[in-house]
């Protein structure tokens, strides 16, 4: 009697496992359909051309604290490329440790995205680069600040032009 239950029980969780590996497979199909792979070369903005020098410029103004009001905060203190493009905190920390509204979203293949921020509202990278540092939760500066601050250090002279 002990046997046929333990067939019994061994059927069912059988059955279990392959229930749960059919719906996967389902899963798996409808996110196939709707998802596609990241593609290998990065889609090109409106007229602008990818470079390596442009690469190197921009990363380093990724990681530039002189850019935020406080020179502490770069785009890398919210979005840290060594935690996956973001901070996993419940809401980021900014300039005068103030908690803005909402967390850092991973920056991680955020050129692919249709539209930036959490609500959308920027169309592109371009435009989303100056939200942030203008913030005032985030890294509170001025536009003529900022210019005045890059302008104040010749590799970025020598890198913008």
């Amino acid at each position: 009697m002990k046997k046929v239950g333990y067939i019994a029980l061994t059927v069912a969780f059988l059955m279990v496992i392959v229930s749960a590996a059919s719906a996967a497979d389902e899963v798996m199909k409808r996110a196939q359909s709707m998802f596609k792979p990241i593609p290998v070369k990065v889609p090109e903005m409106k007229g602008k051309s990818f470079t390596q020098a442009k690469v190197e410029l921009g990363k380093m103004l990724y990681f530039e604290p002189r850019l935020s009001a406080s020179a502490l905060i770069s785009c890398n203190t919210c979005h840290n490329v060594g935690m996956g493009g973001a901070d996993f905190q419940e809401t980021s920390v900014g300039h005068g440790w103030q908690k803005g509204p909402r967390n850092a979203p991973t920056v991680l293949n955020s050129v692919y995205n249709i539209a930036q921020f959490w609500d959308g509202r920027a169309e592109d990278l371009k435009q989303q680069a100056k939200g942030p540092v203008q913030a005032s939760v985030e890294m509170n500066n001025t536009p003529e600040m900022t210019i005045k601050a890059l302008k104040s250090m010749p590799e970025y002279t020598t890198l913008f032009k």
